[in-house]
């Protein structure tokens, strides 16, 4: 299997999208300036709700079949919903994380990470939060399925990337409380930000407003089989160090058959479930190579291709992966690239840069540590600038996007 090309070709198409130095956020869609002609007495019929264009590189799920998860249906023929999530010690527990049909984690600024869940439909969706702000990299990995994006804010990198391809997200700061809700008990014990939720009544009458659809083909996330877990008994944990405030666990229980998300040996948990417990049946770690975008703050990842772990039923195998574009998916290949088929089930995706600060551990399910794919490289091009008075890897700056004006319970998102 060759990269270069498809290398090339993904670098060229994001250098306008996350470049630039600003943009508007969004492609809002919200109105549009009246024509300028008399008005008419005919009726002008509505539009059609819009559904974005997805990939055709992967095939379309089978009748009945989620495109998800690989197991029967939830919401066929609907499009996935994707929530940015918040992900620091003090938001949690989140809602909705033990749910979701996929979890994506990485590092996007600073020592910690956030999360995107994805759910196969809106009605999949009974409350998701607390909902963080807008990060490219998560959107690269769920546009090509004709996934709803519903975040708060965002910054620079991701309006321009939803611009580029006219590609409608919910953003708190434009649909406001139509497309999300606060919860006022939160007030007191956390940050007001992390008081704010999606759920599925929301979502139709959201989606109506910007003339979007809930409805849409979405091709299968992975090429699923039953039977597809590795062999040996190899895959035990992982643990993925995200930077110094953030160290993801996935451990296998043998008798469930699935791998537990932990960190600082306890379980993370969910709000919205009496168990609480977070699980999965697949383990995928995307290795890419990173550096900094050009406010020297926010991470850039290469997601072009690169190696990666691929870990169920208590085994892992290491893999490669590709990404033709910020609009195709990622494929999973193994070492001798042929196509990867996985489990059916619920998965959790990271994507890791090994960059200063992150680490990765493989241990097999007898506690041994296990070897690894070497490190990604870092990017050269984009390394963080010196910083006049202050070290590099704070927040980004208001200009640069960042979560600058995210709703506080007194400022909801406006209307």
């Amino acid at each position: 299997m060759k990269f270069g090309k498809q290398a090339l070709a993904f670098a060229l198409a994001l250098t306008l999208a996350l470049l630039a130095g600003c943009g508007a956020p969004g492609a809002s869609g919200a109105g549009s300036a009246g024509s300028g002609q008399p008005a008419s007495a005919a009726v002008t019929p509505e539009p059609e709700p819009q559904q974005p264009q997805v990939s055709g590189e992967m095939p379309a799920a089978q009748p009945g079949v989620s495109a998800l998860t690989g197991r029967e249906a939830k919401a066929e023929g609907m499009r996935p919903v994707a929530v940015m999530l918040y992900n620091t010690k003090a938001c949690r527990p989140q809602w909705g994380i033990s749910t979701a049909d996929i979890l994506i984690e990485a590092n996007t600024e600073g020592q910690g990470s956030r999360l995107m869940a994805l759910y196969e439909g809106y009605e999949q969706v009974e409350r998701a939060g607390p909902v963080g702000p807008g990060r490219d990299v998560f959107l690269q990995l769920v546009m090509p399925f004709g996934a709803i994006p519903m975040f708060i804010g965002s910054d620079v990198y991701t309006s321009n990337l939803l611009n580029l391809y006219a590609y409608q997200p919910l953003d708190g700061r434009y649909a406001g409380v139509n497309a999300f809700d606060y919860d006022s008990s939160r007030r007191a014990a956390y940050n007001s930000e992390y008081g704010w939720y999606t759920h599925k009544d929301l979502i139709p009458g959201a989606l109506e407003l910007y003339g979007q659809s809930a409805q849409g083909a979405t091709p299968t996330f992975f090429h699923f089989a039953e039977g597809s877990a590795p062999q040996a008994a190899n895959g035990g944990t992982l643990e993925i160090g995200y930077g110094s405030e953030r160290c993801a666990v996935l451990e296998y229980d043998p008798a469930e058959e699935r791998y537990y998300l932990k960190e600082d040996g306890e379980f993370q948990t969910d709000a919205n479930t009496e168990e609480g417990s977070v699980r999965f049946m697949n383990v995928v770690l995307l290795m890419a190579r990173a550096g900094y975008k050009d406010d020297g703050v926010t991470r850039n990842y290469d997601l072009a291709s690169g190696e990666g772990l691929y870990l169920s039923k208590g085994g892992a195998r290491t893999i490669r992966w590709s990404k033709s574009g910020p609009q195709s998916p990622v494929q999973l290949f193994d070492e001798a690239g042929a196509a990867l088929a996985v489990e059916p089930g619920r998965t959790y995706m990271g994507v890791w840069g090994g960059f200063e600060g992150q680490t990765l551990r493989l241990l097999a399910q007898d506690g041994s540590e296990q070897p690894l794919p070497p490190a990604p490289k870092p990017l050269e091009d984009l390394q963080p600038p010196e910083a006049e008075g202050e070290e590099a890897g704070g927040e980004p700056a208001p200009d640069a996007g960042a979560d600058e004006g995210e709703p506080a319970p007194e400022d909801p998102p406006q209307e």
